[in-house]
């Protein structure tokens, strides 16, 4: 029974939502595919403060309001065959500048209508969007 237990890859990312258009940031590595900021957890390293972190290497926010995580995504890498749970995370940050990192090589703010256009790193990510949107909105009331 123990050998039908999968172990997962896990990454936390975030959707920042501004004046009604959520962020995405082209991958460096594959032009004209999207993603969300954020990453991994390194090794001895725990899942906030692993986040932080990412945020941090990624948009250059040193302060950011987490909002909660609002959906997930699990699928199997296309080369490895490795499994990741993909955490989607509404964050909070109305006022910094975003400074990319080298991982990636343009943002883009769209709206949920948008998010149909554009090709993602990983599944799921259209619908995540959508389902962000709705979260936000359900603090907000």
């Amino acid at each position: 029974m123990q050998d039908n237990i999968e172990r997962f890859m896990v990454s936390q990312k975030a959707l920042l939502i501004r004046d009604d258009k959520c962020l995405i940031i082209e991958c460096a590595d594959k032009p004209n595919v999207w993603e969300f900021p954020g990453g991994r957890v390194d090794k001895f390293e725990n899942g906030p403060e692993a986040f932080k972190r990412e945020i941090k290497e990624e948009l250059g926010f040193n302060n950011f309001e987490n909002l909660g995580s609002f959906d997930y995504e699990i699928w199997y890498t296309k080369k490895s065959k490795k499994p990741v749970c993909l955490i989607a995370i509404l964050i909070k940050n109305q006022k910094d500048n975003i400074k990319l990192s080298k991982e990636h090589t343009s943002l883009k703010w769209i709206t949920k209508e948008e998010a149909n256009k554009y090709e993602f790193a990983s599944p799921g990510i259209v619908r995540i969007i959508k389902n962000g949107f709705k979260y936000k909105k359900l603090l907000e009331k």
